[in-house]
Formats: structure tokens, sequence, C-alpha cells
């Protein structure tokens, strides 16, 4: 079959003639992968942002088919329509028992760490698929993954109805945050990002306001909309230590910061302490989800998330380059795979 394989920092992704995975054990699932979105996860695993073990099939926001089942399974049946979690937890160690089974210990990371869906066929444990609405596209299928991860961020934001919200950046994750913000009924959203094709569908989700920061500072902007009190949240998706920083300006007393956007390790956000404690602003991480996955099919489901504004391709994966060449370039929103 064909596959999507990461090679290595430096040595970039090739689409390859790889064997195709075969159920192991009694709780496996082999999935025919109809369609499958590009991440900016998968983009900072090619810059070596983030760890992965190459060489891998990448891939992890995916819907499909069921193809094959091990002996024991019993929540799927060859012919559903499924997506799945890519972060396998063991269940097992200290921070699974607790709740914070995104912080596994031993966690397995589909598409990261393991052979994930850029290919034809891929293999997940049963407890990681969920069954989806067999009416779904495969490209709304595609993107429970990521809204399951927002869902988390959202979450821990605790907003309100009555509050304002500040998204800096508008990829596909920041127009999702959009959506749901809007969704929620809050009563001001700000959208900030470099790209007008991003600001513009930004606004069309939602934001009351899209900023350009290279025309204008947004910290001294959202000050200026809210009557000098600040938003009441932040989240930040683009993984900049500046824009950190800003998203920690932007908040007023009591006011949540949410980090999304994945850094590199080694990067630091100057923040001033005092300013912090005087105003008690809390700095929130998000990593991947918890709970997210069921809450994220219901949305998709009840038709709360405009697919067709943030999808803005659907390649084979004879074209899959081109695809990371787009996202690279900040010429596309999502981009989906269809590797069947």
């Amino acid at each position: 079959m064909r596959a999507v394989v990461f090679s290595g920092v430096g040595k970039g992704i090739s689409v390859d003639e790889v064997g195709t995975p075969k159920v192991e054990g009694d709780h496996g699932v082999l999935i025919r992968v109809r369609e499958c979105g590009i991440c900016g996860s998968d983009l900072a695993i090619m810059e070596g942002r983030h760890p992965s073990k190459p060489p891998v099939i990448l891939g992890h926001e995916l819907s499909g088919e069921v193809a094959q089942v091990g002996t024991a399974v019993t929540g799927v049946a060859v012919g559903d329509h499924v997506v799945v979690d890519p972060n396998v937890s063991c269940g097992l160690c200290q921070n699974c028992r607790i709740g914070r089974r995104n912080m596994c210990l031993n966690m397995i990371e589909l598409g990261i760490t393991r052979n994930g869906a850029f290919a034809e066929m891929m293999v997940a444990p049963e407890q990681f698929v969920y069954k989806v609405d067999p009416r779904l596209s495969w490209k709304e299928g595609a993107l429970v993954e990521p809204l399951a991860c927002v869902v988390h961020g959202f979450e821990k934001s605790r907003v309100k109805p009555d509050e304002t919200v500040v998204v800096y950046g508008a990829g596909p994750m920041g127009l999702l945050w959009v959506s749901l913000l809007k969704r929620a009924g809050v009563r001001k959203i700000f959208s900030v990002d470099l790209a007008e094709k991003r600001r513009v569908v930004a606004g069309r989700l939602g934001a009351d306001l899209t900023i350009d920061p290279a025309v204008e500072d947004p910290v001294a902007r959202v000050e200026r909309e809210t009557g000098g009190m600040g938003a009441d949240v932040a989240v930040e998706m683009i993984g900049r230590a500046e824009t950190v920083e800003s998203a920690v300006r932007s908040v007023g007393a009591g006011g949540r910061v949410v980090i999304m956007g994945v850094a590199r390790k080694e990067a630091r956000a100057q923040l001033g302490p005092f300013d912090m404690m005087a105003r008690e602003v809390e700095v929130l991480g998000s990593n991947a989800n918890s709970t997210g996955f069921i809450p994220a099919i219901r949305l998709i489901e009840a038709g709360a998330i405009p697919s067709g504004e943030i999808v803005s391709h659907e390649l084979e994966i004879a074209d899959a380059l081109k695809g990371f060449e787009l996202c690279r370039a900040g010429q596309a929103m999502k981009v989906m795979i269809r590797p069947s």
C-alpha cells in the first residue's frame, strides 16, 4: 500500500510503498482510511519541534471504514464508519488513573510514535475507535480529532457567554475555536492572524473583529475595544514565545490564557510575575484531548462545525507532498489527504 513516511528531521517525507498492516491481538481494528488531515503537529514533527520515532507513517486526524476486527472486538464491525483517538494511553500509570490520560506516562501516539493514517490502511486498538454517523462526509469525520483537542482547551478556559475572547492564530485550530465560541454565544470574539485569507474566514465564522498584527498591536487594540479592561480569555494557537507574551498581556484582571500552540522546547517567553500575581492571571496549558472525543463527535454530527470553511484542499495521496508544502507556505487552511 502507499503511505506518507517521515524518515527524520532533515530527511523529510516521501510517498512510499509499504506493507499492509495486520490486526494483532484480539482487540485490534483494521481501518481503511478515507481521509486524513495534515495537522500543525505534522509540520512540527518535520521541523524537530515535536518528538517522534522515525521512520514512521504520519497522520492522526482520520476518518475511515472498518475493514477487519480482532476476535474479541464488540464495539465496531466491518463496514462501520469510524474516527480514531490517536493518543493510545495505557490506563494503568498514575496520570491515567487520576484522569490525566492525555499525559499518560506510556503514551503511544498513532501517526507520531507508531504508524498512522497517511496510508491506505491502519490499525488501532478498539478502545480508541469511535463509530460516527455514516451520513457524515469523510472530511467532516476527519475534523473530529482536532475538534476534540479544541473542546479540551475550551473546557479548561471556563469561558462564559458574557465574556470576551481573543484567539491568536486563525489556522484550522483557531477557526475551530472561533466556531465553538460563536456557538457558545460569547459577548465578543477577536481573531489575530497575519494572513488576510484566514482573517476573512475567521470573520465569516463569527469573529467580531479581526486584527492584522503586522499593521497594529493586537494587545493595544483589544485593550481599546474592551474599554481598557482587556479580554477575559486569550487563546494561543501559534506556538511562538512572542504570541504567548501577547496573549498574557491581552487579558485583564482574572483573565485566563490557554496555550495550545506547539512551540520549540527551548522557547522561552518573558512574563511579568508581579503583573500576573497582581491581576490574578491564569496561564493554562492544553495538551491534545482527554475526554473531548464524544463531545466533538456530537458537535460534528449536529452540523455545528462548518467544514467547508475550514477544509480548503482534498488531495490524493500521490499529491501529499504538495499538501505539506501548501501548509508550510501558509497557502491552505486544512488539507485533507485521501489515501484510498
